[in-house]
């Protein structure tokens, strides 16, 4: 507790120079030439006259208008910029009296050469505050291009991902993704991990979301901000990558402008490859039998996507018109080759002796997805009078999830084993022949070099079918010069069903067999999820405070229908989910925001899933049907100030999570082998998380920018679950250092530094780790073509190592990555798409955190 009143009593010093209200000067609006659409995210400078570095700056509203604050008089100018455009000049402002300047409505005119061919001394800042969100500017890190969205935020205070690609922020996996304001295909990291970096724009944050959003994701909403060309005419982008590790992707993206309608297409054919050395040592006692187990080899997954989208815009005077499209094949899979070794004892068991075997896994999920949008937007004026509607349907088919796990004898010829993935096809051609279509096949390979060595083995498949439904309608009606209520109505529904089969390697008969025996092993389930919501908000400002204040009701009914006995639920409730954002624009360029959110995660099939999957041959897993809801209290403070072209931000934080969810593992007494430890889901108790984030960006000089981030917070986690009462504790800190060197007119250079600090769970710890990437761009062709080589852990420093204690059980994990990782990406832009940043895959570093 004392280290979170120093935090607060930190954040507080901040403010002793906030003894004056901020004095309003130059007012505007910001909307694009033609379309009149306001523009809510471009950079406001103001010079004064002969002096080319900037006395103010600010960001426009959500409906264009902007205020720059408490400037002294003089003779000024106003220079807006923003990606896409042309940069806004406007001199000779005079201000010489206390009444507000108006200058208006501003059109910004599309670019005809591309940003690059513009060089403007202030920098764009990398995160950008606003009431109710972050904004993280994607081009702003040069080792972005080549990865995706999870190597754009992964400088983001806070954020930080693990060994496998797992993306948590703030201590939680709990975050819903969107992509230019609507669900994603996928969820939570597997969502970020399919989004190209070279089609996002920026990345919005909202960590106190207000009531207009959705209320799942217990850390709040990634909202992805896809490019879009504003040009006359036809512009487009390539980008190719590939690594040492083999990863290779190309994605493309190109549109056409045509006064009131554009039209778009793109696609992304990409397999994200990480490897790893996996080192485990796991003690564990079933009924007095002690089972101590070693495992060491390599891991390997592939997060592979190859789809294509395509859309349509057509905007009237008042009206405009949208549908989307996008389908293709995506998923994940991994494997491993690992060797084992085991030793047995006890009181009633002699010491048996280590015994080695040779083990592989491979898992794979995967799917055909389709998804479709149309929307419509009205303006009844250009006050912000205006209604909204979406309607969204996505379908993913021939999902099959497969589990595959194989033990060896430790003398087995490993050149002479066939891959993985090709007994993936023959076993999934046996699924699909006998347990689908009810057809009597032979062994499907008998007598293979595999079978006469196989010791022990299980297949896992869990074939399903998701339908996803959406619809919302909103609506805006400004009451006054500053005022809007917003009210809106949601629907939303998931449905999955499907059937889950285990089949067991049977040695007398030389071939495998599904159990029927027992439903864990053979079952179908169903699920549905289905919200209804409706929210009302309410916005309004005086002199230099505003605030907004929202409260959001949602009625849920879920069903689960499986044919394990005694695991059939059915839930209905309704709950009120508040929110609450307040501002004050302080003087000298600073800023206060504050908010409140309530939030709540809703247990998805995944948790609720009552039988067993393995994940290796001594990893097992199962749902909890009796899982139940989050609830999430998250409180909010942030504190802002530019000076010139630099700027400083903190911001304070409290949440508070009642019914944690969280995965146990325990000892599996009921495996058909000692040592086989079993993960399920369990509401462990409450936890509760204060901190700060700290950021600045610094403009060193003309050639060298800096931006520093950086997090440290308290966590303490309340486990009913454990005997004793002692709470698990820790502080989280990890900070990066971003340094950008222009080496030439066409050349830069990053270099980041990473220190990630050590986190706690409910069983255990996981250590500390560092490590720095290096990436160079040149830019050729009129800086058209970008050509960056990028270098991750530079000096092999990064270790993930994780430590599980419990009363039966003791689990030491130890990953590194493999070595080097360096990255080439080419990129081509033509005619209006800005040229993107470089590679990066930086904190993704390890594959097998979850073994």
């Amino acid at each position: 507790m004392t280290k979170c009143v120093f935090l607060i009593l930190t954040f507080v010093c901040l403010f002793g120079s906030m003894n004056a209200a901020p004095v309003p000067r130059i007012k505007g609006k910001i909307v694009e030439a033609g379309s009149s659409k306001p523009i809510d995210f471009a950079d406001i400078f103001l010079l004064e006259s002969g002096n080319d570095l900037p006395v103010s700056h600010t960001l426009p509203e959500s409906d264009g208008g902007f205020v720059l604050m408490d400037v002294h008089d003089g003779e000024y100018m106003l220079l807006i910029r923003l990606v896409g455009f042309d940069v806004y000049t406007r001199s000779n402002i005079v201000l010489n009296s206390s009444v507000v300047l108006d200058l208006g409505t501003i059109e910004m005119k599309a670019l005809e050469l591309g940003l690059a061919e513009v060089e403007v001394v202030a920098q764009k800042k990398q995160i950008i505050y606003k009431l109710d969100k972050k904004v993280i500017e994607a081009s702003g890190n040069l080792l972005s291009s080549g990865g995706t969205a999870v190597d754009i935020l992964e400088n983001t205070p806070s954020i930080r991902v693990d060994a496998e690609g797992e993306v948590t922020f703030r201590g939680s996996s709990g975050f819903a993704v969107y992509v230019d304001g609507k669900p994603s295909i996928f969820s939570g990291s597997q969502a970020l991990q399919q989004i190209p970096s070279g089609q996002i724009d920026n990345i919005e944050i909202i960590t106190t979301p207000s009531a207009r959003h959705d209320t799942g994701g217990d850390v709040g909403i990634i909202n992805i901000i896809t490019k879009k060309n504003s040009q006359q005419g036809l512009s487009g982008m390539v980008n190719v990558s590939g690594s040492t590790l083999f990863s290779r992707s190309i994605d493309f993206l190109l549109s056409r402008q045509e006064k009131r309608s554009r039209w778009y297409i793109g696609g992304d054919w990409s397999d994200k490859i990480l490897k790893s050395h996996f080192d485990q040592d796991k003690i564990s006692t079933v009924n007095d039998l002690e089972t101590h187990s070693h495992s060491n080899g390599i891991r390997e997954s592939d997060n592979f996507n190859y789809s294509l989208k395509g859309g349509w815009q057509y905007i009237l005077p008042k009206t405009t018109l949208s549908a989307d499209i996008e389908g293709g094949f995506a998923g994940r899979f991994r494997k491993g080759n690992l060797d084992y070794s085991e030793e047995h004892s006890g009181q009633a068991t002699p010491n048996t002796g280590i015994t080695d075997y040779f083990s592989r896994d491979f898992y794979k999920n995967d799917q055909i997805f389709f998804q479709g949008s149309v929307g419509a937007d009205h303006k009844f004026n250009d006050k912000g009078h205006q209604i909204t509607s979406l309607f969204l349907v996505r379908y993913a088919g021939d999902a099959l999830e497969y589990f595959q796990s194989d033990l060896f004898d430790s003398g087995v010829d490993r050149n002479k084993l066939g891959d993985q993935r090709q007994e993936y096809y023959r076993a999934n051609d046996n699924y699909q022949a006998t347990e689908k279509k009810g057809i009597v096949v032979e062994d499907r390979q008998q007598n293979t070099y595999e079978d006469q060595h196989r010791l022990m083995g299980h297949r896992a498949y869990e074939d399903e079918h998701h339908w996803t439904i959406r619809a919302n309608i909103d609506y805006a009606y400004p009451y006054s010069s500053t005022g809007r209520l917003e009210a809106g109505w949601q629907y939303f529904s998931y449905l999955e069903d499907g059937d889950y089969s285990m089949e067991f390697w049977i040695p007398e008969k030389n071939q495998f067999e599904f159990r029927k025996d027992n439903a864990i092993y053979d079952n179908f389930f169903y699920f549905q999820h289905g919200i209804n919501s409706f929210y009302g908000i309410v916005n309004d400002s005086y002199k230099a405070f505003n605030y907004q204040l929202g409260l959001r009701a949602e009625h849920t009914h879920r069903v689960l229908r499986t044919d394990v006995p005694n695991a059939n639920r059915t839930y209905n409730n309704l709950h009120l989910f508040p929110s609450v954002h307040l501002g004050f624009n302080l003087p000298h360029e600073q800023q206060l925001m504050a908010s409140y959110s309530r939030r709540i995660t809703r247990p998805d099939l995944y948790y609720m899933e009552p039988y067993i999957t393995y994940r290796d041959f001594y990893s097992a897993e199962i749902g909890n049907p009796d899982i139940q809801n989050e609830f999430i209290n998250s409180f909010e403070m942030n504190y802002k100030k530019n000076i010139g072209t630099n700027s400083v931000s903190a911001t304070v934080f409290h949440r508070t999570r009642f019914n944690k969810i969280e995965r146990l593992r325990i000892p599996y007494k009921d495996a058909i082998r000692a040592g086989v430890t079993l993960d399920s889901m369990a509401n462990v108790g409450n936890d509760y998380s204060t901190g700060m984030e700290l950021s600045a960006q610094i403009q060193a000089t003309r050639w060298w920018n800096i931006n520093v981030n950086g997090s440290m917070y308290y966590y303490r986690v309340v486990n009913k679950l454990l005997r004793s009462n002692k709470d698990e504790t820790s502080t989280n800190y990890d900070i990066t250092f971003n340094n950008g060197l222009d080496l030439g007119k066409t050349t830069r250079l990053q270099l980041d530094g990473n220190f990630v600090g050590p986190s706690v769970t409910t069983q255990g710890r996981t250590n500390s780790y560092w490590y720095v990437n290096l990436a160079l761009r040149q830019q050729l062709f009129n800086r058209k073509l970008n050509a960056t080589l990028a270098m991750r852990d530079v000096f092999n420093s990064a270790r993930y190592v994780s430590n599980i204690t419990t009363s039966d059980l003791q689990s030491l994990t130890k990953i590194r990555p493999s070595y080097p990782l360096i990255t080439l990406t080419l990129s081509y832009t033509f005619n209006n798409y800005k040229a993107k940043a470089a590679q990066k895959e930086d904190r993704n570093l390890f594959e097998g955190t979850n073994h």
